[in-house]
């Protein structure tokens, strides 16, 4: 590859928007994607994993050409999220129209923002798309990482981004540490079709196990999320799908109504991650490479799509000034840009966690009643909620 291109190794949501929004400033780039989504078809069911797209994201989407390709029929609008604790009466209630909004954000698959990113991708003529990519191998360099592909040879693109996960082997090949540690939950998931059907609202609620909560898919399905001990995980996943779909019902709170169809489960391990910085040499991380936050406010993919947009701005000035790519004050100006964003997100889920799963006793009615407190909060209710759908 030529030393004055960008590689972006991994194709994913993060990855493909950073090469679609590169690829319509005209610098060319090449994307390796080992493993890509099998093609949606009209018909077929919801997929598993999906994410909440809040308003700066699909703002950023339309910037680059990828919101108006995306199937309308597979997106979910939401305009309400209610919050409350098992143990307490407060309930915290977030509506778009305390903000005078449509909505607060969009519910969407991440196989089909993905395909749809790769198919934006695959059009551009500035974007070199293998997908499936042949084997990669990395190895650690002396100014980054080795990069062998299979059937070609040696790569030496002018920059690589590490859009590989929260396990980069790129990140770990460049010798970038990571501050890390383990929840003890997994994250139980199902997509169903609940009776009555799922409307506009998202629910959450808090229990001494871990959180419940209800995302509504597009058709009146939902995604189901049961954060459990990773025994308890097990042991659910292992269930026969009559007991499985009884176990949600007796768990979830009356809100679900009752299950009429199962679609699929999974379960996933919660865990976080910081990368100690975001680059080194000719290689900037994105996304769960850099940074893995909880998934309880659902904002992981929206803090990537941040970090796609604010690294493709250093690029292109790189390019515009005729600089390296890589030219480390602007791979740092992007690490101002996003870590302190990150990091703040990060804290604030871990808060959450601690404050709602910590076996506080008699003193649990008091998180019901902060809960409550919060709800009436005013300015501040409405400035983040204001944080969460546009990260400002």
């Amino acid at each position: 590859m030529e030393s004055n291109g960008v590689l972006v190794v991994g194709g994913g949501m993060v990855g493909a928007a950073l090469a679609v929004d590169l690829g319509r400033r005209g610098i060319p780039v090449r994307v390796l994607e080992a493993h890509p989504p099998k093609p949606l078809t009209g018909d077929e069911p919801l997929r598993l994993r999906v994410s909440a797209l809040n308003r700066r994201s699909i703002s950023y989407l339309e910037e680059i050409g990828a919101w108006s390709a995306l199937q309308p029929g597979r997106l979910a609008d939401f305009d309400e999220v209610l919050t409350w604790d098992v143990s307490g009466s407060g309930r915290l209630h977030f509506s778009a129209q305390e903000l005078g909004l449509e909505r607060l954000g969009v519910f969407i698959e991440n196989e089909h923002l993905q395909t749809t990113l790769l198919d934006v991708a695959r059009s551009q003529s500035a974007v070199q798309l293998d997908a499936p990519a042949p084997t990669l191998d990395i190895e650690p360099g002396d100014s980054g990482p080795r990069l062998e592909l299979a059937g070609e040879g040696t790569l030496d693109p002018g920059l690589v981004v590490a859009a590989d996960g929260a396990a980069s082997p790129l990140r770990d090949a460049a010798g970038i540490r990571v501050w890390e540690g383990d929840y003890g939950q997994h994250a139980v998931v199902a997509t169903v079709d609940p009776e009555p059907a799922a409307a506009r609202r998202t629910w959450q609620r808090f229990t001494p196990e871990g959180p419940q909560a209800l995302l509504p898919l597009a058709g009146g399905a939902a995604s189901l999320v049961w954060y459990v001990r990773p025994a308890k995980a097990r042991e659910l996943l292992a269930l026969p799908e009559a007991d499985f779909v009884r176990a949600l019902e007796d768990a979830m709170p009356v809100e679900l109504g009752r299950i009429a169809h199962l679609y699929g489960r999974a379960s996933f391990p919660i865990r976080r991650l910081h990368a100690r910085r975001y680059w080194r040499g000719n290689l900037a991380l994105v996304g769960d490479a850099a940074h893995v936050i909880h998934p309880l406010a659902g904002q992981g993919v929206n803090l990537g799509l941040r970090d796609a947009r604010a690294l493709a701005e250093q690029i292109a000035e790189a390019h515009r000034l005729g600089l390296p790519l890589a030219h480390p004050p602007l791979l740092s100006a992007y690490e101002r840009a996003r870590r302190p964003d990150n990091q703040l997100m990060q804290s604030t889920m871990t808060a959450f966690h601690v404050g709602f799963t910590a076996p506080i006793g008699p003193l649990a009615p008091l998180r019901g009643w902060g809960i409550g407190l919060a709800d009436r909060g005013g300015w501040l209710k409405r400035r983040v909620l204001r944080y969460a759908l546009d990260g400002q």
